[in-house]
Formats: C-alpha cells, sequence, structure tokens
C-alpha cells in the first residue's frame, strides 16, 4: 500500500510529500493543489496503461488532459526539471522529467529514475533509453519496486463528471481491462455488476444488514442506506456489447436512471468500485458527495471508510462536511482506525500549502484551521448576528 507520494516543480507546488493511508481525505479551497497530488499518481498510471515503454510521458490520456509541459511545470520556474514519485513500507520511486518542449508538446520526457528499498538496495540517476512498465529493462529492479508498479497499474479512478441518466452502458473495450475499474464517468459501472455474479463479497466490506456474500444482496443492502429501499439491477442487451441500468426505490417497477435521479446514478460506481475493488488497489475518487442528499453523503463517507478499512486504498477529493462526518462517525464506530485515516487541509498558503490534522477514535480532531469545513458555523454567526457579513 502506498504511503506517501512525492512531487517537486509541479503545477503549483515547489516540493510536496503528501502522507497517504487506507483513507486520505483531500480538502480546502478551489485552486490549491488537491488535484495537482492525484495527478502525481494518475500520470504513471495513465502511462502503465499503454504499457509504459515509452520515454515520453503523455500528459493527455484517458485518465487525465493537462495540455503542455508549460501548463504542468512549475510557473516562473527557473529550470525544465520536475519529478513525480511514489513510496510504501518496502520501496520509494521517483522519476525525474524534463520539460523539453514547453509550449507545444504533449509529453514530459524521463529523463533518469531513483529507486531505494527498506533492504537497503538504491540507485540514483538510472539511466533510461529502454523502458517496461515505466522501468529501465537494463537494471536489476528489485521485486519492492516492482510491486509499487503493479498498484498503480491497477489505479481506478472516478471523476467528479460522471454518467447521470444513460440508458444503455458500454463494455470495457480492453481484452483485460483493470479489475473493478468502472471508468472515469462511471460508464463501466453495470458491466463489472454483471460480472461480479461470479465472486463474493469479503465479510469485512459487508453491510452489518446482511451476512450474505452475494454482490447484488451486498450493493442492494449499501444502495439502501444512500436511498432507502433503493434496489439497482442491470440486463445484457442480446446481441450486443451494452448493458442496461435498471432502478427503483421499493417494490415498484423497475425505471430507467432519468426517472430516478441522478443522485443513486452518480453513487451506483462507488458502490460497485469499493465492493469488487482488489486488497491495496487504489481508488481514486473525485467528489463522491455529487448529486447525494447530505445524509447520503454522510453514508457514502461510512461506505468508503468501511471500504478502506478491509483493504482498498481509496482517495477522495472532497467539499462536502457530511462526506467527513461519515468517515468521524465510522472512527467513532471502530468501523475504520485512526491509523488508517489521513486529512489533509489545502490552504493556498505558501508557507504551509497543506495542513493535516490528527484525528482520534471518536472522529475528534487536533486542529480546526480557518476555512476547514467552518462556514455552516460562520454563516449561521451571521444570521444569528453575532458577527457582521464583511466582503
Amino acid at each position: 500500500m502506498l504511503t506517501s507520494l512525492h512531487l517537486n516543480n509541479f503545477k503549483c507546488f515547489d516540493a510536496l510529500s503528501l502522507p497517504l493511508a487506507p483513507l486520505t481525505v483531500l480538502t480546502g479551497f478551489n485552486g490549491a493543489g488537491k488535484s495537482t497530488s492525484l495527478q502525481t499518481l494518475l500520470l504513471p498510471a495513465q502511462a502503465l496503461r499503454a504499457g509504459g515503454r515509452s520515454v515520453e510521458l503523455a500528459l493527455n490520456g484517458p485518465l487525465v488532459r493537462l495540455g503542455t509541459p508549460s501548463e504542468v511545470l512549475k510557473e516562473q520556474a527557473q529550470t525544465k526539471k520536475l519529478s513525480l514519485g511514489v513510496e510504501s513500507n518496502e520501496a520509494k520511486l521517483l522519476w525525474q522529467l524534463h520539460a523539453e518542449n514547453r509550449s507545444e508538446g504533449r509529453s514530459l520526457k524521463i529523463k533518469a529514475i531513483d529507486f531505494s528499498t527498506a533492504t537497503g538496495n538504491k540507485a540514483n540517476n538510472l539511466p533510461v533509453t529502454e523502458l517496461n512498465h515505466l522501468l529501465p529493462t537494463t537494471s536489476d529492479i528489485p521485486a519492492s519496486v516492482h510491486s509499487l508498479i503493479t498498484q498503480l497499474g491497477q489505479t481506478i479512478f472516478l471523476s467528479a463528471v460522471r454518467l447521470g441518466t444513460a440508458e444503455v452502458f458500454p463494455t470495457p473495450e480492453d481484452s483485460e481491462p483493470v479489475y473493478a475499474d468502472v471508468g472515469l464517468q462511471g460508464e463501466f459501472a453495470p458491466w463489472w455488476f454483471l460480472q461480479s455474479d461470479l465472486a463474493d463479497i469479503d465479510s469485512a466490506r459487508r453491510h452489518p444488514s446482511t451476512t450474505s456474500p452475494v454482490p447484488r444482496l451486498q450493493l442492494n443492502a449499501w444502495a439502501s442506506t444512500l436511498f432507502p429501499n433503493a434496489e439497482v439491477n442491470v440486463q445484457a442487451i442480446p446481441q450486443t456489447s451494452l448493458t442496461r441500468l435498471e432502478l427503483r426505490i421499493g417494490n415498484t417497477e423497475w425505471r430507467r436512471p432519468a426517472n430516478i435521479g441522478y443522485g443513486l446514478t452518480y453513487a451506483f460506481p462507488i458502490l460497485v468500485a469499493g465492493l469488487l475493488a482488489q486488497p491495496s488497489q487504489i481508488l481514486i475518487i473525485d467528489s463522491p458527495e455529487a448529486h447525494l442528499h447530505p445524509m447520503g453523503q454522510s453514508q457514502i463517507g461510512r461506505f468508503l471508510a468501511t471500504m478502506a478499512a478491509a483493504g482498498v486504498q481509496i482517495l477522495i477529493e472532497t467539499h462536502s462536511d457530511h462526506v467527513l462526518n461519515g468517515i468521524r462517525l465510522a472512527l467513532r464506530e471502530g468501523v475504520i482506525s485512526p491509523e488508517q485515516t489521513q486529512i489533509h487541509f489545502f490552504t493556498q498558503s505558501i508557507e504551509s500549502p497543506v495542513i493535516s490534522p490528527q484525528v482520534d477514535t471518536q472522529g475528534n480532531f487536533s486542529e480546526w484551521p480557518t476555512g476547514f469545513f467552518d462556514q455552516s458555523e460562520k454563516d449561521l454567526a451571521i444570521l444569528a448576528g453575532w458577527i457582521s457579513n464583511k466582503i
């Protein structure tokens, strides 16, 4: 499991080393670097999906579209060099990059690779000539470094923009798709839901209301916590590679997504990915709260905490205090431990760009910086006349 990510001279950061946990929550002001941090993982993951053989790290692809090198190189940088890296308890891996064609190019060139392991193996400025899975083919690379690459290559990313009221959904085009990869917009979630009939849900991920390992029952149990009595059904469309998604609330007729609403269809791929992802597989979700009622936002926080405690490495970017409070309740109920939880608040401050409050078993934070989910209290204080509303 990843324990930290590293970046230098990348977008808004001169340098950043960000600790990661089984459940990592990124929150804070807009434009403060939350997405930039996640792109440290998504850029190499994107390259690995293409085989990781090119020394040109593409900036635009199926997971991220970042434009030109000038758009990812730190503004006003005096160098064309930057780096991205990841770390686990067993190894650390860093790619040294170069923005050669800053304004017209669409990639960064991998110039060298650094790695180190817990057992003492180390290599700095390892020359890059031929690559396979973003690692040199001419060097003896330790197994722990290969393990890092394997985990990155299996990353699932679900964006904030998902398919809302589509009626039919595609099948992954790859013959061997990333396991449980529901797609950037959740477009493959129905297909994976059909495939899930072949697997059992492990006990740590099961909803408290049922001990059944059947994926369909587990997904509907979790869906019911977001929308009482909600149920999901998927049918393969004969003689096509398409699937049809059907939803209902209570014992009613099955309805197309447009007649149920965005909330359940936005949450559906989160539930599928969380239940099916393999242990230590990385699941990145942008705005898990999208289109959910506050109760559903709190419950999706609890669901994600449960999946992380069961072994999936989950990173979320959120602006929802309800999602955060759902995680805090999960901590208080012992669903997940403080050691398995990491909170990062991105501030836009040059001196302290990221504040990382510690959380205890009761869901309490060690500090509550200004702007950290405090807007409700500020608005209520203004309404009560306790403070003035000065902009």
